[in-house]
């Protein structure tokens, strides 16, 4: 399995469908484009109709699905959207999970991203970083929140459940104002210290890294 992250794909590689974990505004945006322009769209039934839109073709996110290829399958996450979920992307018997906005991480999601051998896991912000950046209070401590978004530390930790089968882990959703890349980079691989996968960054501006996962 081949996996890519970030803007900028869709020049190295058609966009085959579109899988929406939630409708906050930074996940989509250019949304109805892609639809006109016939592109299938994925998401849970919670998400679509928060939208407000119809989206007629709209495959919801109820059990196993497939599509582009792939067997899809999504579970609950702690976040402040209507129905927010993780995902899991299967093909040959290779899995590889992704949860990018979540406050922490229950032994449910551990349990629906165990076995995976490729994951897109949230390392949004240092602690530090956030308590002294320039956010105002409401929103640092929604950031904070169960239903907010992960520290490097929480994000390495839970990781470091997930590391024993997991052969390549990309960082995602590293905020700009509360986070630098190498910081989460660090962190987490401490977290990791006798994990032998390889650790990648993803990033807002360009695609990130391009792995082949093992069957």
């Amino acid at each position: 399995m081949a996996g890519d992250q970030g803007p900028g794909a869709a020049g190295r590689f058609p966009i085959a469908a579109l899988i929406l974990t939630h409708e906050h505004a930074d996940h989509v945006r250019g949304l109805r484009t892609l639809y006109r322009r016939g592109t299938p769209i994925l998401a849970s039934p919670g998400t679509l109709r928060a939208l407000g839109h119809r989206f007629r073709r709209a495959i919801p996110l109820n059990g196993e699905v497939e599509a582009a290829g792939l067997r899809i399958s999504s579970f609950p996450v702690p976040h402040d959207a209507r129905d927010p979920r993780g995902i899991v992307l299967e093909l040959d018997g290779t899995r590889a999970g992704i949860v990018t906005d979540l406050g922490e991480v229950p032994g449910a999601v551990l349990e629906a991203l165990a076995g995976c051998e490729g994951l897109v896991f949230e390392a949004n912000h240092d602690l530090e970083l956030l308590l002294s950046g320039p956010y105002p209070w409401p929103l640092k401590l929604r950031i904070l929140g169960p239903r907010g978004h992960l520290s490097n530390d929480v994000a390495g930790s839970a990781l470091a459940e997930l590391a024993p089968r997991a052969r390549a882990v990309f960082l995602a959703h590293i905020s700009q104002e509360n986070n630098r890349p190498s910081l989460a980079l660090e962190t987490v691989a401490r977290h990791l210290e006798h994990w032998d996968g390889a650790l990648y960054l993803t990033y807002p501006d360009r695609p990130g890294a391009v792995v082949e996962l093992p069957a």
